[in-house]
């Protein structure tokens, strides 16, 4: 286990622990030997890595852990379960760039790494016997000051893992879990998506006052797109966290757009004339973010303390970033999502100043459907004053993306200024390998205002690049759930769901060295061999969204009064097998856990809604009409629906 420098996409040094065991004199030393004995893991979250492996009976468990943001340790047990005494030598290595050495100080750096604790320990156990040993490799300005470090980390390393152990048990409790006949490898995945998008929260300092979101593990920054579309995913599992960091990201934000910085306010995203830039409404949907998290968990005082905040961003934007006409516009590509696309800039530059070249289909759209939440997000707060204003700005907004459709091609297109004409083809100029003149994700976007857009036009866009980035599939996606195309959906939600499972759970790196395994990666090639990205990526874990939301089909309704649900299930064909079931434990909704199955039955699907104990009368409905009713209140629930079909549940 490793420290990187500077980033574990592209590092220049490695410094870390490695272990060794021999046991009654055979060796565990490199990694063809540990395999050659099951070397696995049965315990991995974003606090706590786990090995495990049993030689000659006896059982090994490593688990490292940072007891310290400046320790990392090791804690071994070493168990002896046969009926004989065992001689158990463990090795606790300090490495360099993959070499050991005995006093591991970083070349040509300022700081120093040295290894404390038990490094070399010849151990004698009795049948049924077990020990414990922690070693710690501690990094400081100097050697003196990591040698101090390291001595109280290590001390205190028992307590820090208890704790840990309770951060994990408690997260674990509350976080959704797959059960019956899914691809064996995809409960695996969603753990890795859940502990990589809880990995992204970081502790209150700097100029966030509260936990806030990064949008990767290795560069933590905030980033308004990723930063909604992660907490929306935390919400699964922990409500209360993602609320609050959503609350940090707009409230400590340097200015009302929400710019791109680090912790201390640092300035990230700078265009060429020195505007400081973020994210825009149309990237990762922010607004949508919001609401489908307000819809969750129907919290007023949260979305009391968030709207002021939400509104500044929404005017901020049409007082810096419209044309001469009132058209919004980027300012660079940066602050598009797309860097260097050249539908945005003929130049593929990220800073570039574009605001007076393009009027983009999408901002249009996502100005509208912003402004249609807020006007939900106002009534829901008796702002009563304030919904005719977003209602203003909503209407205005869908009237300019109305104008950008073109009847001869039968799409939305984007209008270039200067010109007075809409934006012809660009083959010459491949983005991702497309003509992104003729061919964008964002072009869908008014679908979710209701605007029309052709089924076959939304299907044209399911291929490479926009179903390989998460952005873009985000876009893809929701748009065409706006539509009800949710057979499509759950067709391209399988493919991508196990082709990135089958990547990040897969147990060697001979024949794929990155990404690496058990985190979620930036993005989804369909050859990962060109994988350049980075580990532990936020939207990355944008799978889970596909898997919960829309393949198995449990989304947020828009009625507040009650209790009410969606039930879209949209599963592929190859999990249609008669007889099969899907179930998700442990979702969280509205204030209620529950789990949640389909089975594959001759009719369709047979629902079966376990409360745990929360006994209500449950109605569902399709197009309007009741398909089930409960007589009385249980706390189970069986009824029959439709796959791809759309579904009302509710309790009472």
């Amino acid at each position: 286990m490793e420290w990187v420098y500077p980033v574990g996409r592209d590092p220049n040094t490695r410094v870390g622990l490695a272990l060794e065991t021999a046991v009654d004199g055979r060796p565990c030393r490199t990694r063809a030997e540990f395999d050659a004995v099951g070397l696995t893991s049965r315990y991995h979250s974003c606090l706590i890595f786990g090995f495990d492996w049993q030689l000659d009976g006896v059982q090994v468990e490593a688990r490292f852990f940072l007891a310290d943001d400046d320790v990392l340790a090791a804690r071994i047990e070493v168990h002896n379960r046969t009926l004989d005494n065992r001689v158990v030598v463990l090795r606790v290595v300090g490495q360099l760039n993959g070499e050991p050495i005995d006093r591991p100080t970083l070349a040509d750096e300022p700081s120093a790494h040295v290894v404390i604790g038990g490094q070399n320990i010849t151990i004698k156990l009795e049948r049924n016997a077990h020990e414990r040993i922690v070693a710690v490799l501690a990094r400081g300005d100097d050697r003196d000051t990591a040698q101090s470090v390291g001595g109280a980390a290590l001390d205190n390393a028992e307590t820090v893992y208890a704790r840990l152990l309770a951060e994990d048990a408690a997260f674990s409790a509350s976080c959704p879990t797959l059960s019956g006949d899914w691809p064996a490898h995809w409960r695996e995945g969603l753990h890795h998506d859940f502990e990589t998008t809880r990995l992204l929260v970081q502790p209150p300092g700097g100029i966030f006052n509260d936990v806030w979101p990064s949008w990767m593990a290795a560069w933590p920054r905030v980033v308004l797109a990723e930063g909604t579309l992660d907490m929306l995913r935390l919400a699964y599992a922990d409500q209360s966290t993602a609320q609050r960091a959503v609350l940090s990201l707009f409230r400590d934000a340097p200015e009302p757009n929400v710019p791109c910085v680090f912790r201390g306010g640092e300035y990230n995203m700078v265009a060429a004339d020195g505007s400081r830039c973020g994210t825009s409404p149309a990237w990762c949907l922010p607004f949508l973010n919001l609401e489908l998290l307000f819809l969750r968990t129907l919290d007023r005082s949260w979305l009391a303390q968030v709207y002021p905040f939400a509104a500044a961003y929404i005017e901020w934007w049409l007082a810096h970033r419209v044309d001469a006409d009132g058209w919004l516009v980027y300012k660079c590509t940066w602050e598009s999502g797309e860097d260097g696309n050249p539908r945005l800039d003929p130049s593929e530059s990220g800073d570039a100043d574009i605001s007076g070249r393009l009027r983009p289909v999408e901002l249009q759209a996502t100005m509208a459907h912003a402004a249609a939440v807020m006007a939900f997000f106002a009534t829901e707060l008796d702002l009563a004053n304030d919904v005719s204003h977003w209602q203003r700005i909503e209407m205005d907004f869908r009237e300019r993306t109305r104008k950008l459709f073109d009847p001869a091609t039968g799409r939305y297109r984007d209008w270039l200024i200067a010109e007075g004409r809409f934006l012809e083809p660009c083959p010459d100029k491949p983005y991702w390998g497309l003509d992104s003149c003729r061919y964008s994700a964002q072009s869908l976007t008014p679908l979710l205002i209701g605007e029309p857009v052709a089924e076959a036009e939304v299907w044209r866009h399911a291929v490479a690049p926009w179903t390989l980035w998460p952005s873009w599939t985000v876009a893809l996606v929701e748009s065409a759930a706006a539509a009800g195309l949710f057979a499509g959906i759950g067709a391209l939600a399988f493919e991508t769901i196990d082709r990135v499972y089958r990547v990040t759970t897969r147990r060697e790196l001979a024949s794929l060295t990155r990404p690496l395994p058990g985190s979620s990666p930036e993005f989804w090639p369909a050859d990962w061999r060109t994988y350049g990205g980075s580990d532990a990526y936020g939207w990355g874990a944008t799978t889970a969204n596909l898997l919960i939301r829309h393949l198995f089909g449990f989304k947020e309704a828009r009625v507040t009064d009650e209790w009410v649900a969606q039930l879209t299930p949209a599963l592929a064909t190859e999990l249609l097998v008669l007889g099969q079931r899907y179930e998700i434990k442990k979702l969280n909704y509205r204030g209620l856990r529950f789990d949640l199955a389909y089975t594959v039955v001759q009719d369709g699907l047979l629902a079966e809604l376990d409360l745990h104990g929360s006994s209500r009368q449950c109605t569902v409905r399709h197009a309007g009409e009741i398909v089930y009713a409960s007589p009385d209140p249980a706390d189970r629930h069986h009824f029959l629906t439709d796959n791809a079909a759309a579904f009302e549940l509710r309790l009472y």
